[in-house]
């Protein structure tokens, strides 16, 4: 194994860029609309002068560049561990989860042709693995929806002013930054999501909006102004950033949008942040078309202020992720991954036991967390954004208690003490997105869902940079110097990785190949009278009777071991994900108490289908009829459709994931979702 220390990337070789293209890519100053008083518009007069000076604008870039340098030598030994880097380690960690996977699914084929009974029980228990997942998301999902529930009814405005009050000397004062990473978004979205942040009651006093634009969009200059004009007023502050297109060593998407925009931001607003200290200021990235719950910022401030400070700078909060913004007009597959993204984000938030839950969509930091210099910022060659940032930060603070023992190399009791610190805390106050959906018809809106899923596939290259990280860790200070929390929590949330992407698509394999299998024998049955008899024993000996006289080799065996009656736990999905999007479409999780304060617009109702009450900031109740429709369809399209999406959405892309990790390593390509006009 091979570390490099610095401030280079782990692998990577020394820069070669010209200085004109550094000075170039320095030169996309902000749009910026801030809320100006005293020394904030001192300082925005300056940002103004430098905006139309060339000279400054190179300046700009090489005090830029000296204070990455400063950084890094005050941060000592910095280590950026990344997949692109050159060498064997990162290169068999890309190939370890398509091994698996294609092996697993070797093995699957060859006991289906050689060896059935042995097929079977492998199919069986792939299902019963599948079951007891599901079965546990399924009771954890009941817990998160009561929480959410329960917390969307209190007034954390009204709490943290309490606060505030208690401690007159501005300790618990925040400020909020929320990124927007967008590219071809239409302005009606963005501006309603601009709205509705402006719903916000710290809106006007505490939070600062940055319009993460990209170069490359010919309108997007123009829109970002726009934009800022029409919604100034709602915010503290509010200012454009233009990622470039084609800088080096970059993958265009999310996450190099979000360190483009980071970055500049902490320089455009410098002498907002130097009021508050860095555990304080929050950064929350969220999509274009984010909703966020009025009340969320107040209630991570909250959150937030009653940690310790050493706490609150390793944490990362994380709202519940509902995608029901358009959930009626999308085709059916697509609406039940809608389904699954219910359960599977609120049962992760309420049972992080066996393993944390992940950064997912839209999440929020602190700035402490994020400038640390075993982080700093955004990782600028990865997709999957908010996996990657999460599992980045969880392997910083190990990194950096290394780097802080000097005990470590004689064995000091303290060099045992290398425990995991950072932890994912829920917000349930949910963010309300659309799901993916074309203009052009049900197909192409069933194709742009697919795109989707191939670029959340690419998730899977998450596995493989988890393992990167524990290959170094163990290579650094050895196996015995981690304690067994550590062990268990990187090993928890590799597994927790390697059963969404791999176990689950092969349990999805193996009923393909069942089917297969299965057919052939079915119809030449059919075709002998098969069916004729089996009736005539049931009438005689009853269905139990039937079923418990056949062999364990037979043909109706291994369709009720494989396929099972209908289990409980898919009710209690049914059942929890019915009260979810109940109460989303009644106005139950979006409603703010504090709105009539603002001078904005009443923001559209957040859901697809439900109808605006009086007041016009929630959704008026369901009628029965509406309550019985809404369960009848959740329920059918779980039961007819579920399979389906699996493989379409699921088995399919992962396939295709682990493929091109294998083959061309972890360089992939960025395909925004398409979104309704």
């Amino acid at each position: 194994l091979r570390l490099r220390f610095g401030s280079r990337p782990f692998g990577s070789r020394p820069s070669k860029a010209k200085p004109e293209r550094m000075a170039r890519s320095h030169a996309h100053v902000s749009c910026v609309a801030p809320r100006r008083h005293g020394k904030q518009a001192a300082a925005a007069a300056r940002v103004a002068s430098w905006c139309s000076s060339s000279a400054m604008i190179k300046r700009r870039g090489a005090e830029m560049q000296a204070a990455d340098a400063d950084a890094a030598a005050g941060a000592g030994v910095r280590q950026h561990v990344t997949l692109s880097a050159r060498g064997w380690l990162p290169s068999l960690c890309c190939c370890i989860p398509g091994i698996l996977l294609f092996s697993m699914m070797f093995v699957v084929v060859i006991a289906a042709l050689v060896a059935p009974t042995a097929f079977y029980i492998i199919a069986a228990a792939l299902t019963a693995f599948s079951i007891a997942w599901s079965s546990n998301l399924s009771i954890s999902c009941v817990f998160g929806a009561y929480r959410m529930r329960r917390d969307c009814g209190k007034d954390w405005h009204s709490q943290l002013q309490q606060m505030q009050k208690q401690s007159p000397d501005g300790e618990n004062e925040v400020m909020h930054i929320v990124i927007l990473p967008n590219y071809q978004e239409t302005e009606q979205m963005m501006l309603h999501t601009l709205e509705n942040l402006g719903r916000a009651p710290l809106a006007r006093s505490s939070i600062h909006v940055v319009l993460a634009m990209e170069e490359r969009e010919a309108s997007g200059r123009d829109k970002a102004e726009r934009l800022i004009s029409r919604s100034s007023h709602l915010f503290a502050g509010i200012l454009a950033t233009f990622h470039p297109h084609g800088l080096m060593g970059e993958i265009a998407g999310k996450s190099a949008n979000c360190q483009w925009a980071y970055r500049h931001a902490m320089q455009q607003l410098a002498p907002e942040i130097a009021r508050f200290g860095a555990s304080r200021v929050f950064l929350t990235v969220g999509d274009a078309d984010t909703l966020w719950h009025p009340q969320f910022f107040s209630a991570l401030a909250c959150q937030a202020l009653e940690m310790p400070e050493h706490e609150r700078k390793w944490t990362i909060w994380q709202p519940p992720v509902l995608l029901l913004r358009n959930l009626f007009s999308v085709p059916g597959p697509t609406r039940v991954s809608a389904y699954g993204t219910i359960l599977f984000e609120l049962a992760g938030l309420a049972n992080q036991i066996f393993s944390s839950h992940f950064c997912y969509s839209a999440y929020s930091l602190s700035l402490a967390l994020a400038a640390n210099p075993m982080v700093s910022g955004w990782d600028s060659d990865v997709i999957a954004e908010d996996h990657h940032m999460f599992c980045k930060c969880y392997f910083a603070a190990l990194w950096e208690q290394i780097e802080g023992q000097s005990s470590l190399a004689d064995g000091g009791p303290e060099a045992r003490a290398l425990v995991p610190k950072v932890q994912l805390q829920p917000v349930y106050l949910p963010a309300i997105s659309y799901l993916v959906e074309s203009d052009d018809g049900w197909m192409a809106s069933s194709f742009a869902r697919f795109q989707q899923a191939r670029r959340h596939s690419q998730g899977v290259a998450e596995l493989s940079y988890v393992l990167l990280q524990y290959a170094l860790l163990l290579h650094s200070v050895g196996a015995s110097m981690l304690p067994r929390r550590t062990h268990t929590g990187i090993l928890g949330i590799a597994g927790k990785m390697a059963t969404v992407h791999i176990i689950n698509q092969v349990q999805a394999f193996a009923m393909v190949v069942t089917t297969a299998v299965l057919v052939p024998g079915v119809l030449a049955w059919l075709w002998a009278g098969g069916l004729s008899e089996l009736m005539q024993a049931v009438a005689a000996q009853g269905l139990l009777g039937t079923l418990s006289a056949q062999t364990f080799g037979g043909i109706r065996w291994a369709l009720v071991a494989i396929f099972g009656p209908l289990p409980p736990w898919s009710l209690l999905f049914t059942a929890t994900t019915y009260i979810v999007i109940r109460d989303a479409l009644e106005g139950k999780l979006t409603q703010g108490t504090a709105c009539s304060a603002h001078d904005s617009q009443l923001a559209a109702p957040d859901v697809q289908g439900s109808a605006p009450s009086a007041k016009g900031l929630a959704a008026s109740a369901l009628s029965w009829y509406q309550k019985l429709k809404l369960l009848v369809m959740i329920e059918v399209d779980s039961l007819n459709l579920g399979e389906l999406t699996l493989l379409l959405y699921g088995l399919i892309p992962v396939t295709m994931a682990a493929w091109s990790l294998l083959r061309h390593g972890s360089k992939f390509e960025y395909v925004v979702a398409a979104k309704p006009k």
